[in-house]
């Protein structure tokens, strides 16, 4: 995937599924709609893509073991993933797009709050499961809003496995510059 030029991603699919008026629940999140809006979910791709995306983000983010249990539906996680990825290549077909596919992996216990990261040991196996369920769908991973080294270093790891392209977004520290919201210094992320 080396490239020469810049490389646009999508627009934020949650944002843009609220603003379509798709139901946003704080459990399951954006992963409602791959249940009551799916069309809506390939709209947004598509609309992406025509605005010039060169990698779409499969629905994924809120396709979380735990929050699915808290809807009674977590014996929905693979499936969910893979109507994730399937909807992200159906918007690639209709629209003729070489768009690349990114598989969201997502923190494992909520966004944004290092307090609640898992070990490495329990977010290992929950990752690989994921990258195993949108695997068939993707060009490349995404780990999304990493919050600490540990998350980023379970999701990554997972990733990797794959042998596909992994890109990690860090979430930093409101305010300390330089920081993850951990209070790890961002330097020691990346190494």
């Amino acid at each position: 995937m080396q490239s020469d030029h810049v490389k646009l991603l999508d627009a934020g699919m949650g944002k843009t599924l609220s603003l379509k008026g798709v139901k946003i629940p704080p459990t399951i999140w954006s992963a409602n709609a791959l249940l009551v809006a799916p069309e809506i979910v390939v709209e947004i791709h598509k609309e992406n893509i025509d605005a010039g995306a060169d990698i779409i983000t499969t629905n994924s983010y809120g396709v979380i073991r735990g929050e699915l249990a808290k809807e009674g539906i977590e014996s929905k996680y693979k499936e969910l993933n893979q109507i994730a990825g399937q909807l992200a290549k159906r918007a690639n077909s209709e629209t003729g797009s070489q768009a690349l596919i990114a598989g969201s992996l997502p923190p494992q216990n909520g966004s944004y709050r290092p307090d609640r990261v898992l070990s490495r040991e329990l977010l290992g196996p929950l990752y690989r499961e994921q990258v195993e369920a949108l695997d068939d769908y993707v060009d490349l991973f995404l780990c999304e809003t990493m919050s600490t080294i540990e998350e980023t270093v379970a999701a990554v790891t997972a990733a990797i496995e794959s042998g596909k392209p992994v890109f990690a977004g860090l979430t930093l520290h409101d305010e300390k510059a330089g920081y993850l919201r951990s209070g790890e210094n961002v330097q020691a992320a990346i190494e």
